[in-house]
This record gives C-alpha cells, structure tokens and sequence, in this order.
C-alpha cells in the first residue's frame, strides 16, 4: 500500500520519534511510504533509518492553509496515496482537506494527548472527518469516545519504544556534574507546562529530608526554564538539582541513574517511562492520562495522585529505601517492555490501516 504520513511540528519529540519508527517499518515490510512536513524540519530531513524517501515538503501556514493542502493532494493523486496518516491536531485538518481535493485516499489520525477536544461545531464536524482514530493509550480511547467519536472509528494502539536503543554504557556521572556515590533520580521531559516539574520540585525538600545526598537531574529544554529555574532557588535545592537542557545522549544518561520520576498532570501515554523501564529503572510516576497502562501500580512502578508533592515525595523515597520492592519490580519490567514493542505498534496500526482499505474494496 502507499501510505502518505503527515508531521508538520518543528521539533522533535516522542510524536515524532513513534511517526519516524512507524515509517521505518512500513518501508521494512514492503510498503511505499512518503512524509509530509515543513521544510528543514527534524521529520522531514531524518533517513528514519531507511535511506531514500519522498518527501514532501509545504508551509503549513494554519491549521486551514489549502495552499499545503493543495500541495499534498497533488502528492496524494501522483503517487496512488491510498492512507493519509496524520500525527498531530494540524495535519488532521490539512490531511483531510488533501483529500476532499485529491478525492481520494482513507485518513487516520493518531491521538496522543488525553484531553478532550473543545466541543464546538467546528470541532464536532472536523472529528468527523477522519475514517478512523489510533489513540495510543486506553485513556485517550475513552476521552475520544466521551467526546462522541464512534467506536467503530477508534483503536487503541499503544506507543512503542525500541528496547535495543538502551543497550548502551551509562555515560560517566562526573559528565552530568554529579558524584559516583549519590543516589541518583533523574526525568526526561521538555520543560512545559503540562509536565509539573513545579510538583517534582515542590517533592525535593521533602525527598532530602529523608535521603540528603540525593540528586536529582532534569533532562529536557522549554519555555518554562526560567520559571523552574526561579523555583530551585527559591526552595533552595540548587546543590541537589540539575538541568541538563535538551540532550542526544538520553540512553547513557538513563542508564546511569537509579530510579526515575515523571511528574506530569497530563500525559497521552508516557514513553519515556517506558524508556526508564528499558533500562531496567524503577519509575514513580503521577496517575496522569494514559500512565496506568505504562506503569502498573506496586508492579512495574509506583503511582500517584497528580499535584500532590507529598504523595511524590513518599514514593521516591520508597524506590530508594526498599530494596525489596525494587527488586520486584525490575522483575517484571522486561515483559512489560516487550509489550510495547515497536513491532507491535507498527502491527497494530497496520491492523487499522488493513480495516480501512478492506472496507474501501468491499464498497466498490
């Protein structure tokens, strides 16, 4: 099949690396794949680890830009699109009105984030647009379904992480500014709004309190730098906390911590717990959006209330206390990375994309 995959976001987060596995594997089975995006952009210039590809490239001016939309649907009638495959809110929109120009082709939207959409007619009519919905977390599934997408149009398919990206050596401690013989917490996510550092540091006078020597470093880039950076100094934790900014080298640096911690009051599904737990780490994470299916409760790691820095607090205290408990959970950490495989994702949206085009023969 030919599969026409849509990123217009200027960076490159955990969307964009799901898009960039999920081409990867449709070329690896066979199937013909072309991108969408802003020119000079991560998505756009990336191999995804397959060499030659089409590409095209537009201004995605708005969210309503026909002259991107135009472009697209050229690209949709010249190279036989049978799926047009959107990856975020703007490329739902410019995907589906690529169709109605080109006239032909399925659309599939993928649906990371686990808030509703706002019910207005606008959005009531643009939801109805698409043939079918990938939502990557059952969260996500059930905000869709309470929005009023039927279920015929929905699948979940949960994100996948590539376990052997993490078959790397922890990078040396001294390299992030930290002694060898600290405890170490660490979290990997941009620094934005829904992500509540502001909670994780609210947590770390109440962390120190019980294990002193901790440390805890912050890997990620955003606008709320200044703001997160103004509230270490307030609470007077700069000697016990790090920012390491946007970094390449997450693997080695996963690797050299002893647990991990996600304080996010929204979160689609959290992969970059699931990246944790490739890395064999215990995760404490808020009960946010799709986490529960990430992260099982006394058995894959810890869960907590969201915006609650005490109940944050008690639980990274307890991945650094109980041994036992760590224990059990690195247990059963490898199985369940392996259920959230990357083959299973590709798989999965596959199975979606199967459905569609089997649907689309049987109307002929």
């Amino acid at each position: 099949m030919n599969v026409l995959h849509i990123n217009e976001q200027r960076g490159w987060r955990g969307g964009e690396q799901q898009a960039s596995y999920l081409v990867r594997g449709l070329v690896q089975r066979g199937h013909n794949v072309l991108i969408a995006g802003r020119p000079g952009t991560p998505f756009i210039q990336s191999d995804h680890g397959i060499g030659p590809i089409t590409r095209i490239t537009a201004p995605f001016l708005s969210e309503f830009d026909v002259y991107t939309a135009s472009i697209i649907a050229r690209a949709v009638r010249r190279h036989d699109v049978d799926l047009i495959h959107a990856h975020t809110s703007h490329a739902h929109t410019i995907a589906c009105i690529a169709r109605a120009i080109a006239r032909r082709g399925k659309v599939v939207v993928s649906r990371r984030v686990d808030f509703a959409p706002r019910n207005n007619p606008f959005n009531r009519f643009k939801y109805s647009l698409p043939d079918s919905f990938v939502a990557v977390s059952t969260c996500i599934a059930r905000v869709m379904l309470e929005f009023g997408i039927d279920e015929s149009r929905l699948a979940v398919v949960h994100s996948g992480t590539d376990a052997a990206r993490f078959n790397v050596l922890p990078i040396p401690r001294d390299q992030l500014g930290v002694p060898d013989d600290v405890p170490l917490l660490g979290c990997v996510a941009a620094l934005v709004g829904h992500k509540d550092h502001a909670t994780l540091l609210d947590a770390m006078p109440l962390i120190l309190r019980r294990i002193p020597q901790l440390r805890l470093i912050l890997v990620g880039e955003g606008p709320l730098r200044p703001r997160i950076e103004a509230q270490i100094k307030t609470l007077n934790i700069g000697q016990a906390v790090t920012l390491l900014g946007h970094r390449l080298d997450v693997p080695r640096i996963l690797k050299a911590l002893d647990a991990f911690v996600l304080s996010s009051k929204e979160e689609g599904f959290g992969g970059a717990a699931l990246e944790a737990m490739a890395c064999g780490l215990p995760v404490v994470s808020t009960d946010a959006g799709g986490m529960s299916d990430t992260v099982v409760h006394e058995k894959t790691g810890l869960l907590v209330p969201v915006r609650d820095p005490q109940s944050l607090a008690q639980a990274v205290v307890r991945v650094f206390t109980e041994p036992d408990l760590v224990q059990k959970l690195r247990a059963n950490l490898p199985a369940q990375v392996d259920r959230f495989s990357i083959d299973r994702m590709i798989e999965g949206n596959l199975a979606v994309y199967n459905r569609l085009l089997d649907q689309k023969t049987k109307t002929r």
